[in-house]
């Protein structure tokens, strides 16, 4: 596997750590602010006589909306942190912010996989296969259990075959690679399903990326599994798995290795043809 050895770039690191300073100082804004104007508004209202209380429960939603607010701002500051640093090349600062997604896995909307995700990637990204590993592995422990989250652990798992590859474990290499086409699959067919109703269509766009990017994951999962079995001689499911990987492969957007994984399978495919 190709590993980047570039330095992260300087650049990329102050500006995503000023996005991320300038969006957590909002997020403890609105909270602060949030939180203080709907004590005193509620404490106003409960005083006089008689007790207002329509600006009680006004001022009760104010507090709640306040903290949901600055929680998804806080949300977005680690999120848009992430896909900045990502485009720029500025590997440290995923890392550093991809490595506190366990401090805040109850407090984010929806936890930490994402957060988690991003770290891993960038780890293996590097050559840093054993880091990458340490991380992935408490994730999947934390998260392997809860039927939702663990929808969420594909791309995590798909990423953990590649680093076990990378330090030459098959065995654990194949067992992250079933893993993830075991979820994989799982969020292709939830993704498939026609969506209705005005968010749907307004989401249209990312699930069709979505769908791309899960199209283009599962052939990779699919060939590494199809080559681990082919060279330990089980030619049979060598081949179920080449046809998954070219199905899924021609069915992806264009990627660097699709139409060298497409050729080689189908090659593959008419070695195995008896088989």
């Amino acid at each position: 596997m190709p590993v980047n050895t570039d330095e992260s770039n300087p650049r990329g690191d102050q500006l995503s750590t000023a996005l991320l300073l300038a969006l957590l100082i909002l997020s403890a804004t609105v909270l602060v602010g949030g939180i203080y104007w709907g004590i005193t508004g509620f404490h106003a209202a409960f005083i006089q006589s008689p007790k207002d209380w329509v600006q009680c429960i006004a001022m009760s939603l104010v507090i709640v909306a306040s903290f949901m607010l600055a929680r998804s701002v806080a949300w977005l500051s680690m999120f848009g942190t992430v896909a900045l640093a990502s485009r720029m090349g500025s590997w440290k600062m995923v890392e550093t912010v991809g490595s506190k997604g366990p401090l805040f896995r109850k407090v984010l909307p929806g936890g930490s996989p994402w957060l988690t995700t991003a770290l891993v990637q960038s780890l293996v990204n590097r050559g840093q296969y054993k880091e990458a590993l340490v991380a992935a592995q408490d994730e999947w422990d934390y998260y392997s259990k809860d039927d939702k989250q663990r929808t969420n652990l594909g791309t995590l798992a798909f990423t953990a075959g590649l680093a076990q590859q990378g330090i030459g474990s098959i065995k654990e290499s194949q067992m992250w690679n079933e893993r993830a086409i075991e979820i994989l699959n799982l969020s292709l067919e939830q993704l498939s399903k026609p969506q209705k109703g005005l968010v749907a269509r307004f989401a249209s766009t990312q699930s069709a990326q979505a769908l791309g990017q899960l199209r283009m994951q599962l052939a990779a999962a699919y060939f590494n599994n199809a080559t681990i079995y082919f060279n330990s001689n089980d030619h049979r499911r060598a081949k179920e798995n080449y046809k998954q990987a070219v199905e899924n492969a021609k069915k992806a957007p264009d990627f660097p290795q699709r139409n060298e994984m497409v050729k080689f399978g189908q090659e593959q495919l008419g070695r195995l043809k008896h088989s």
